[in-house]
C-alpha cells in the first residue's frame, strides 16, 4: 500500500519534483504513518484507498508552498488555518497596537510632516567660490556656506524623485483630510502603488485600496502631468503597459481628491513597504502598520523581506508570479499585506504581549526587601 501512496504523490507533484526530488517518497511515508494510527487491521486496506482518492482530487500543485503539497492531514491543517484566517475580522482595536511610532517612521524615512512652512530648504544651487583666500562651497540663494546645512527659505514640502535619466522633480506632501462628522472613510485599508520610469522620475501609475474584509474598493490608473513622458512601463514589476495606461483619465491630483471618499486622517493604513507608498501619493499619515516591520529583515533597517516570500512563508501562496508581460498587482499586494497582518495578529500579537508580561513581571521587586 505503501507504494500505492508513493506512485500518486509522485504524479501529483510532477511539475514540483526537480525542486525536491525526494518529496514524493517523504510524504508517502508520512501519509503511510497516518493512516496506519488512524487505522485497525480491518480498517487499513480502505482508508488508504480513501487517502488515495483524496490526493487524486487535489490540485496540480506549481510550488513547494501550494495548498495541495502534504499529507492529507497537511492540506486540512492548512486549509483550517486558512479559515480562520480569513474569518478575522481586523478592527481597529486589534490594529492599533501595531500602528508605526514616530521613531519607526524617521527610521524608515516615512515623510511626517505636510504643513506648508515645515520645510526649511535652499532654492539656489551650491557653488565653490574664495572666502579670505579660501574656497568655500556656498549656495546662490543666499551666499551661506553648505556647510551650515540650515535652509533659507521656508516652502511647502517636497520629496525628490530619481529617474533614469537622472531626472527630478519635486511635489508637495499633504496631510489626509480630517474626519467629517458623518463620515464613511474606512476604518481601515489596504494600499499599493506600481510604479513607472518617467521623464518627472519615478512616477506612481496606479493605486488600489481594499477594506478591512479584503473587498477592493478603489483602483485606478494615474496619467501623467501635460509635461511628463513615460521612460519606462516597468511592466515586469508594475503591471502597467502602455496600452492600459491609455485608458488613465485622472492626474494625481485628482486621484488624491478621489481618495478622500475612502480614507481620512483617523484611517489606519496598511502596506508593505508603505513608506514608498506614501512618499509616491505625496501622503502625510501617522497610522500606518507596515508589514515589513511587522515581519523584519534580520539585518535591520533599511533591508526588509520581500513581500512575495512573507507571503509564501507565512501563508503557503504564491503571489507576483505573472511574467514580463504581466507583472505585479498593486490590488493583489494590498490584499497580501491585509493576510499578513491577520496571520501576524494570530501567531504572533499573543507572543508579544507574552513577552511584555513576563518583562514587566521580572521587572516587580520585592516588596519585602523595598520596604525594610
Amino acid at each position: 500500500m505503501l507504494k500505492t501512496l508513493y506512485e500518486h504523490f509522485v504524479v501529483l507533484y510532477n511539475s514540483i519534483s526537480p525542486l525536491s526530488p525526494s518529496l514524493a517518497a517523504d510524504h508517502a511515508l508520512k501519509q503511510e504513518e497516518e493512516v496506519y494510527k488512524k487505522s485497525s487491521k480491518l480498517t487499513y486496506r480502505n482508508a488508504v484507498i480513501q487517502c488515495v482518492a483524496a490526493i487524486k482530487r487535489r490540485t496540480t500543485p506549481t510550488s513547494l508552498s501550494h495548498s495541495s503539497v502534504g499529507t492529507e492531514d497537511d492540506v486540512k491543517e492548512r486549509a483550517e488555518k486558512a479559515k480562520s484566517l480569513q474569518a478575522l475580522v481586523l478592527d481597529r482595536k486589534r490594529l492599533e497596537p501595531l500602528i508605526m511610532t514616530r521613531d519607526d517612521m524617521e527610521k524608515w524615512g516615512v515623510c511626517r510632516t505636510g504643513s506648508d512652512t515645515e520645510c526649511l530648504y535652499h532654492w539656489g544651487k551650491p557653488r565653490t567660490t574664495k572666502v579670505g583666500g579660501e574656497k568655500v562651497r556656498v549656495y546662490t540663494c543666499c551666499s551661506r556656506p553648505v556647510a551650515e546645512g540650515e535652509g533659507c527659505v521656508h516652502g511647502r514640502h517636497v520629496f525628490y524623485e530619481a529617474s533614469t535619466d537622472d531626472l527630478h522633480s519635486r511635489h508637495a506632501f499633504s496631510l489626509l483630510r480630517p474626519p467629517l462628522n458623518p463620515d464613511k472613510a474606512l476604518e481601515i485599508a489596504a494600499m499599493d502603488c506600481e510604479m513607472i520610469y518617467t521623464t518627472g522620475g519615478f512616477r506612481v501609475a496606479r493605486v488600489s485600496v481594499i477594506d478591512g474584509k479584503g473587498k477592493e474598493v478603489f483602483d485606478e490608473l494615474i496619467k501623467m502631468d501635460e509635461d511628463v513622458h513615460v521612460i519606462d512601463y516597468n511592466t515586469r514589476f508594475s503591471g502597467v503597459t502602455e496600452a492600459n495606461h491609455s485608458k488613465a483619465t485622472l492626474p494625481l491630483a485628482s486621484i488624491r481628491k478621489s481618495l478622500d471618499a475612502f480614507i481620512n486622517s483617523e484611517t489606519i493604513l496598511v502596506g508593505h513597504a508603505l513608506d514608498n507608498d506614501l512618499k509616491t501619493m505625496r501622503i502625510v499619515h501617522h497610522r500606518c502598520v507596515d508589514t515589513a516591520i511587522l515581519f523584519p529583515h534580520r539585518a535591520g533597517p533599511p533591508y526588509r523581506r520581500a513581500l512575495k516570500d512573507l507571503v509564501r512563508e507565512k501563508l503557503g501562496k504564491m503571489i507576483q508570479t505573472g511574467d514580463a508581460s504581466v507583472g505585479h498587482s498593486s490590488a493583489e499586494d494590498a490584499a497580501a499585506s491585509l493576510d499578513l497582518v491577520r496571520w501576524f495578529i494570530l501567531n504572533e500579537s499573543s507572543k508579544t504581549k507574552s513577552a511584555t508580561s513576563t518583562s514587566k513581571s521580572d521587572s516587580i521587586p520585592s516588596t519585602s526587601k523595598q520596604q525594610s
